[in-house]
């Protein structure tokens, strides 16, 4: 990810040796192209105190962003927003630091880095981004840059459509009286009042909720008895939203379906071998409270060793915490299924090791990026990390997630299957960096 060679014409002068002297011809060379001048960044007026993005020059970003092998997998990406950027209102405008762009601008431009980047001529897209583009870089958490990263992906759940012993718990649907599902502030109208949505608790208990009772003895009917023993205390009430018909998919792992609301998207095998892919429609609009950091704070885990693969573990060795631990997360995901590839929050299909989930109230939706970071190298098993290499990519802001708030927060999509799991879920890189592309003012 070439340098082009400078070439100098030269006039050259034959003459002809001899008896008689002989007339002197000129061959005239092609004019030696003139040398590209130096690029110098110009800094605009930066963004007012509180914006989450601030001016930055080029110089900040290591030059081997630019060498990137796989930079088709950046336009496949690009490519994805511009067909966002068609969806909506032309005049939408999106903010990177104090300048403002609108849906049609930011189409233009994904497009047009799209087709550079497929080109594979790196250089070619090196010049392009430094004469026509301005970088700014996320103030991040601490006010000077700081990004944390983590990874997510898209798992694989086991299911079936109907409820067992085996499938017991339930993946919802989007309830049809959930308001402004999309936007984090979701609510339902009681008695002509807005009332905030059933929590996680009241949506989805089914650890007080009991399997499904077994077909009746035939016998036992026969002789006019039930062959049911009555419960010493009546059975607790469903959850909110429990036979209403919305259940998508049942899944025969509480912590496997807890884990799904935190990546927005999976796969389930069904019973019968066909791939069900679900993905995010809507969130009950509570807050987020990570369950990770409960167990920090209790010192459970020490705050070094949290990991998903630590947390699983954890939770699989503690089932009576559960409980406690699931409900203490108010928030709740609700699903529908896809027809094509996981996608993110701006209905694009996500793009491996591409597409990044960041706060969509702070950062323009569907832009190009780079994130500058640090990633696991892992051993033969793809579960064991044997260290930890920098790395600087090109990346697209494709999705969002209840977790990731605030301009020091993004995730990284890893991709589909176990092993992404073990690399997405030992990422919680602090001292990254996150930045947006966005055209210079005054550049067509």
């Amino acid at each position: 990810m070439k340098r082009l060679m400078q070439w100098l014409g030269f006039v050259v002068l034959i003459t002809f040796t001899g008896c008689q002297s002989q007339p002197v011809h000129e061959v005239m060379l092609p004019p030696a192209p003139k040398a590209k001048p130096p690029i110098v960044e110009v800094m605009e007026e930066d963004a007012p105190p509180g914006a989450s993005l601030r001016a930055v020059t080029w110089q900040e970003i290591p030059p081997d962003v630019f060498r990137d092998e796989m930079l088709h997998t950046w336009a496949e990406a690009l490519k994805q927003s511009a067909l966002y950027y068609q969806r909506i209102p032309a005049d939408q405008e999106f903010q990177f630091g104090s300048l403002r762009i609108n849906a049609a601008r930011m189409r233009e431009i994904s497009r047009e880095l799209a087709d550079l980047a497929a080109s594979g001529d790196a250089e070619a897209l090196e010049r392009a981004l430094k004469e026509r583009y301005r970088l700014y870089r996320s103030v991040g958490g601490n006010s000077k840059g700081n990004i944390l990263v983590t990874g997510y992906f898209e798992p694989l759940l086991y299911g079936s459509t109907t409820p067992s012993k085996r499938y017991f718990y339930p993946i919802y649907r989007r309830p049809p009286e959930l308001v402004n599902a999309g936007s984090g502030n979701g609510y339902r109208v009681v008695k002509g009042k807005r009332v905030p949505y059933y929590t996680r608790a009241e949506i989805d208990d089914p650890f007080i909720r009991k399997p499904p009772p077994k077909a009746p003895d035939p016998k036992a009917q026969a002789k006019g008895k039930t062959g049911k023993k009555k419960p010493a205390n009546p059975a607790p009430p469903a959850g909110a939203l429990a036979g209403r018909g919305l259940e998508l998919v049942w899944v025969d792992n509480a912590i496997d379906a807890f884990f799904l609301h935190i990546q927005g998207s999976g796969r389930v095998k069904m019973e019968d071998g066909r791939i069900l892919r679900i993905g995010f429609d809507g969130a009950n609009g509570q807050p987020y409270k990570a369950v990770g950091q409960i167990l920090i704070d209790e010192g459970e885990i020490p705050h070094q060793e949290m990991t998903m693969p630590r947390l699983r573990r954890w939770l699989e060795e503690h089932p009576l915490q559960q409980r406690r631990l699931f409900f203490a997360d108010r928030s709740y995901v609700f699903f529908h299924e896809l027809k094509g590839d996981a996608v993110g929050n701006i209905n694009v299909p996500l793009t491996k090791d591409r597409s990044i989930a960041t706060d969509h109230r702070l950062f323009p939706r569907g832009a190009p990026g780079i994130l500058s970071t640090t990633l696991p190298n892992m051993d033969a098993d793809g579960k064991t990390v044997t260290g930890w290499r920098q790395d600087v990519r090109f990346v697209v802001n494709q999705d969002t997630g209840g977790a990731i708030r605030g301009p020091g927060r993004v995730d990284l999509f890893f991709g589909f299957g176990e092993l992404m799991e073990y690399q997405a879920g030992v990422m919680k890189q602090n001292g990254s960096r996150l930045y947006f592309i966005a055209p210079r003012p005054g550049v067509s």
